[in-house]
């Protein structure tokens, strides 16, 4: 889906992701508004490992690969939330996640989105359910 800015848009396609079925359309909206649309091209770091957290993603089109000490361990898709570990849990980022195709999606601040999660119960339980999934799946990935 292509929305640019249209945060109406933005807000009907994360309601069809599993991730925020529990999230009310009034969740969605302040985190689309809290946020911005980024783009970006094929090879693209979101984020990179060791480097401090500055922003949380959430991919809806396109795709990007997931790296551990240069190691691939996971490919993330539309609907997928990039960035939460380090935002939940401190510290710096645990993986580089860089774009495989040409991937667009939301960006939101650190700042911004600490503030929406203390307001916003369901969308602090939905961004812990992806946190617990991802640390799951990076432990696996070590075993």
């Amino acid at each position: 889906m292509k929305f640019g800015n249209d945060k109406k848009a933005v807000v009907a396609q994360l309601r069809q992701y599993p991730t925020f079925a529990q999230c009310s359309d009034e969740d969605l909206q302040a985190l689309v508004n809290a946020g911005a649309a980024f783009s970006l091209p094929a090879g693209w770091a979101l984020v990179q490992e060791g480097i401090p957290s500055d922003a949380c993603y959430i991919i809806t089109e396109g795709s990007a690969r997931v790296f551990q000490d240069r190691h691939e361990i996971a490919t993330m898709n539309a609907g997928d939330v990039v960035g939460e570990m380090t935002l939940l849990a401190g510290g710096q980022r645990r993986a580089t996640v860089t774009t495989a195709t040409p991937t667009k999606g939301w960006r939101i601040e650190n700042d911004a989105l600490k503030e929406l999660l203390a307001k916003r119960p369901h969308l602090q339980e939905a961004l812990t359910a992806v946190y617990r999934s991802h640390t799951q799946h990076a432990a696996e990935s070590t075993e």
